[in-house]
Parts: C-alpha cells; structure tokens; sequence
C-alpha cells in the first residue's frame, strides 16, 4: 500500500513533517521491492529517515558574500 503526505502509517504521526515525508519516501521505495513485513518496513523507514535527516534535511545551504 502506497502511503502518501495525507495518509500514512500511524507509527508516524508523532514525527516531524520533514521526517515523516522522507519516512514515507523510503517506506514506498521499500514496498515497491516487495519480501518484507508493513511492520518492518516502516521501522526501517523511519530509522533511515532520521538519520537522512540529521545528515542532510535540517542545514540551510550557505552562500559565499558577494564582494
């Protein structure tokens, strides 16, 4: 089953919107594979979805000053 922005796994609820977003982009991308459980799948999900975040999702990119 497919998740979306609007409708997700309950498990996700209490994360943040950014998390939750890439949570469900993985939890997709692993369904689409097929061989594992809902369950798994969402726990592997938000796990990576975390430590995505925590790397990439809350730095703002910084440009160099003009001269």
């Amino acid at each position: 089953m497919p998740w979306t922005k609007a409708d997700y796994p309950n498990a996700m609820k209490n994360l943040s919107q950014t998390v939750r977003n890439k949570a469900i982009e993985i939890a997709n991308a692993l369904f689409e594979k097929g061989n594992m459980e809902e369950g798994r799948i969402i726990a592997i999900a938000i796990t990576n979805a975390k430590k995505w975040v925590n790397k990439h999702g809350q730095t703002k990119k910084r440009f160099p000053k003009k001269l």
